[in-house]
């Protein structure tokens, strides 16, 4: 399968939860995501994800959008390994308080951003 229909899968998923529990999603969110570990989780999360959608961007049918992703994914990954623990906190701590009232059109957004990649992978 996919790497791109998992990524799909997994968007849409995460959309569904926004649009029925919005403040379950960040209160997850304000638990996990604040902890020191985090930081190199999603460097290390980001990395993967750029390279196995780099893997799988050729059997899609807009190459080059996915290679820039990986790219993007990749840039992403070396910002968030070099900022210093306390920095990257408040920056996650600051979205949090930001979109939180907008946890439905967060999920509608990555609903169609998994509808995209599902689209894109077929």
């Amino acid at each position: 399968m996919s790497t791109l229909i998992l990524l799909g899968i997994t968007l849409g998923i995460i959309a569904i939860f926004l649009l029925l529990k919005p403040e379950a999603g960040f209160d997850f969110a304000r638990k996990y995501f604040l902890k020191s570990g985090f930081q190199y989780g999603t460097v290390a999360a980001s990395l993967i994800l750029a390279v196995a959608i780099y893997y799988s961007a050729a059997s899609s049918k807009f190459p080059a959008l996915f290679e820039m992703l990986a790219l993007f994914s990749i840039v992403g990954g070396v910002i968030c390994v070099l900022l210093p623990p306390s920095i990257f906190k408040s920056i996650v701590s600051w979205e949090l308080n930001i979109f939180s009232p907008y946890g439905r059109l967060l999920g509608i957004c990555y609903g169609l951003l998994g509808g995209f990649l599902l689209y894109a992978a077929a």
